[in-house]
Parts: C-alpha cells; sequence; structure tokens
C-alpha cells in the first residue's frame, strides 16, 4: 500500500518532492509492476471526501495500480491549489487523475504549470467538471488538452448513456453499452477537436451529447467522461469500470496482466475496513 495516501494541503508539496526519491513499484509474486496514479481533487460543488475514497477503492479493486489522493482548494471554483506551484508534481506517477472543479481560475500560467507533465507524456483521465475546471481561461489550452470545451450542464436528471464507439479498447471490454443513470449532469460540447475521438454520448430531454471520449495531446493520452457528479454514480460498477479501463487505456496497459480479478464485493469490503 503506498505510504501516501490522502494527504492534507499542507503537506502537498512534501508528496510532490517525496515522489521523486520513490522508486518504481516492482511486480511481486508474478504480478506486473503496480502502475502508480496521483488522483488530485477539490473545488466547489462535489463531495469529494466520500467520492476520492470510492474511486480509489474501485480503481485498485479492478487494476494494478496504488492510487495516491490530494484534495485541496477547499469548495472554491477560484482556488489555484499549491500543489501545481512545484515544477515536479507529477513526477513519479504512471498517470494522473484530475476531479476537481475549478471553473474560476484563468490564470494561463498556473495553467501551464498543470499541463507541463502532460505534454511532456504523463497520461492523464479527467472526471466531471475537470471538463469545466479552467473555462474561463483565455488561451482554451485546457480544452486542447482534454479534446472538448464545455461551458454549462444540465439539470440532475437521469442521463440515457449509449456507446457509440464498441470497437475501441476500452468500451469494447465492457459487460454493458447502454445506462440510464439516476441523477447526473450532462455537459454540453462546445467545440470538439479533431483529436477527440467520441466513444459515449448521453442523451437528456432534448439534448443529445458526447459525454465519453478519448484525446490525443500531442503524444499523451487523454481519457475523459463528464459522467460523476452523484456519488451514486461514482460509486457505480458500470462506472468504476469505465474509468478503470480509460486509465489502463491512457498508461497503455490495457491488457489481461494489469486487470485484477475482480469480486463484486470487494469495493465495500476495503471500504469497511478504513
Amino acid at each position: 500500500m503506498s505510504p501516501f495516501r490522502t494527504v492534507s494541503a499542507w503537506v502537498a508539496l512534501t508528496l510532490a518532492l517525496a515522489a521523486m526519491s520513490v522508486p518504481p513499484l516492482r511486480a511481486q509474486d508474478g504480478k506486473p509492476p503496480l502502475l502508480r496514479a496521483l488522483l488530485v481533487c477539490g473545488g466547489c460543488c462535489h463531495d469529494y471526501d466520500r467520492q476520492k475514497t470510492i474511486l480509489r477503492n474501485g480503481l485498485e479493486s479492478r487494476a494494478w495500480v496504488v492510487v495516491d489522493t490530494i484534495q485541496q482548494g477547499g469548495t472554491a471554483r477560484e482556488s489555484r491549489i499549491p500543489l501545481y506551484e512545484d515544477p515536479n508534481w507529477a513526477k513519479g506517477y504512471d498517470v494522473v487523475l484530475h476531479d476537481d472543479c475549478f471553473g474560476m481560475v484563468g490564470d494561463t500560467n498556473f495553467i501551464a504549470k498543470i499541463l507541463a507533465p502532460h505534454r511532456a507524456g504523463v497520461p492523464a483521465v479527467n472526471l466531471h467538471c475537470a471538463a469545466h475546471s479552467y473555462r474561463v481561461a483565455p488561451d482554451l489550452e485546457w480544452p486542447r488538452f482534454l479534446g472538448i470545451r464545455s461551458l454549462q450542464h444540465g439539470p440532475a436528471s437521469p442521463i440515457d448513456v449509449r456507446t457509440v464507439d464498441a470497437t475501441h479498447p476500452i468500451t469494447a471490454g465492457l459487460s454493458w453499452n447502454t445506462w440510464l443513470t439516476g441523477k447526473e449532469e450532462l455537459y454540453n460540447n462546445i467545440t470538439i477537436h479533431p483529436t477527440a475521438q467520441p466513444l459515449q454520448r448521453g442523451r437528456q430531454g432534448t439534448n443529445d451529447l458526447v459525454l465519453t471520449w478519448v484525446n490525443h495531446y500531442g503524444k499523451t493520452r487523454v481519457f475523459n467522461t463528464t459522467l460523476g457528479h452523484f456519488n451514486e454514480t461514482v460509486s457505480d460498477p458500470r462506472y468504476l469500470d469505465l474509468v478503470t479501463r480509460g486509465l489502463l487505456w491512457a498508461c497503455d496497459r490495457l491488457d489481461d496482466a494489469h486487470r485484477r480479478p475482480f469480486r463484486p464485493d470487494a469495493d465495500a469490503a476495503k471500504g469497511a475496513a478504513e
């Protein structure tokens, strides 16, 4: 188990620096080397206190991955979290999951610090409100990183999700092609960049929009889904399966060796033990 886990704001930079000296995780008992993932969350409007644990447990139960979490920024949309002030903030990680909501941060220099590791090749997973983070920035570099620009979402009501590309490695291995969610928010699509590849669309009323897609940011693989506002969705096995496969695809490790045999009760059992 990783020594970092959830860390408070005042030790966030220490975490980034400590990662520089952490040796790669090695294979044990014939298993592949563990992937090291960093989940960054915080900001407005979501139950990150619970969702970071749901996500961590769900991913670690389904893949040979260790997930460290950082929650910063309180509940404000305007927070520029201290983690990203260190140029080595992502060093030592195989993939970064952005699950935050900082829509009113428009400082292009600050955003460039976030994107620097991804420009250099660190894969990314962007969940839900990450699609609305940094949306006021004038240079629109964050949407280019995502692959889709979004500015608004619909009401909290069910979304009829359907797979539109069942041949992609992420969706081809799912046990489902359609899903009527509980209450969720459907994000609009202002711009879909040519580097983006839609995998799933969602229908809510008269709106029919892309909600799961992959992108190539230069040579870097980026997986995105705007699903994940409510805990009911985040804890749904269908969501956790989707995000796990997206993470492994981003790392170019979507294979039998890196997927763990999954027990349906694994998430609940692990959560109760912690």
